[in-house]
């Protein structure tokens, strides 16, 4: 089976569930942060996954915001929210990264890379519900 670029956006649009969820349960001011982040991730990864060129700018662009946001709600998570279990999908979160990471380094867009980057977007997509 071959895996084309723009399935991700179909993984990335995932986030809106966890948009949506988290609209509804806000208990903090950096919640309703972390709900502004998602609108943010979802519209450069939409951008960026409908014509990914490697090394463009908005793949800078998202790279940065995607980096931003994750570390924002695993830190807030790990702070105020901790489950033992969000170990677990940050563990899978980091492995999915560095598996995407490697398969991208050997061929940019090749199947084990969109695979595992797939795979990445959907355990953050987990991982926002430990948030909110």
């Amino acid at each position: 089976m071959n895996i084309q670029p723009h399935y991700l956006q179909y993984t990335n649009l995932l986030l809106v569930i966890s948009l949506l969820y988290g609209l509804f349960n806000i208990n903090s001011f950096f919640e309703y942060i972390l709900v502004l982040f998602l609108i943010l991730t979802i519209i450069c990864s939409q951008l960026f996954w409908s014509h990914p060129v490697r090394h463009s700018t908005i793949h800078k662009i998202d790279a940065i915001v995607a980096k931003i946001v994750i570390f924002s709600f695993i830190l807030y998570t790990l702070w105020y929210k901790f489950k033992i279990s969000y170990l677990g999908v940050l563990l899978a979160i980091f492995g999915s990264f560095y598996l995407s990471h490697h398969y991208s380094s050997q061929e940019w867009c090749s199947n084990q890379h969109l695979c595992w980057h797939g795979c990445m977007h959907i355990f953050c997509f987990i991982a926002t519900f430990y948030a909110f």
